[in-house]
């Protein structure tokens, strides 16, 4: 059944809209499966903060070139559907993995990140990425890292010379005290 030219506008227009806020996307062909079978997967995705739609291919591609993401034709054949990440991608694309492994009518095809369109076989790779939180706390830490070792090099003069003096005095003490014995005795 044909659409209007209007429809398919405001198709163009939506997809368009959440590609913007995407940090990726997962293709994958779902022919065969069940409504139950799609809204599942569409209710573990919500937990990632992600999305799964059921795409036109052609007007797909027109919006993915609107946001200068790739449009790869091979990707783009059949019916295919899109596991849109918002937040987590490695995260999406994991759990779009998983669902794929329980299901043998849904077949990942690859994915675009950006500008790169990435092969299915790539997929796994992704989704063993640590999360953006992870990431960044990684990043401070190899910021910070340097920042508390110069403090450390800069406390430790003063540390041995509080050992110097500490070690002196107590030597000191203990031949005061031996001494202080000897002429008790």
């Amino acid at each position: 059944m044909a659409i209007s030219k209007e429809r398919k506008q405001e198709l163009v227009t939506q997809y368009v809209d959440m590609l913007q806020d995407a940090r990726g996307i997962v293709i994958a062909e779902y022919r065969g499966m069940t409504v139950k079978q799609l809204d599942d997967l569409r209710a573990k995705l919500r937990e990632k903060n992600a999305s799964f739609i059921i795409t036109k291919n052609t007007l797909l591609k027109i919006a993915l070139e609107q946001v200068g993401m790739a449009a790869p034709d091979d990707l783009l054949a059949g019916p295919v559907a899109l596991a849109v990440a918002y937040e987590d991608l490695p995260a999406t694309v994991k759990t779009v993995l998983e669902y794929a492994n329980g299901n043998e009518l849904f077949i990942t095809k690859g994915g675009v990140i950006g500008e790169s369109a990435v092969a299915g076989s790539d997929l796994e790779a992704i989704s063993q990425l640590p999360s953006l939180d992870v990431l960044r706390a990684q990043l401070v830490g190899m910021v910070t890292m340097p920042l508390t070792q110069f403090v450390g090099l800069l406390e430790e003069p003063g540390r041995q010379l509080v050992a110097v003096v500490r070690a002196g005095t107590d030597g000191l003490i203990n031949v005061l005290a031996a001494y202080s014995r000897k002429d008790a005795a």
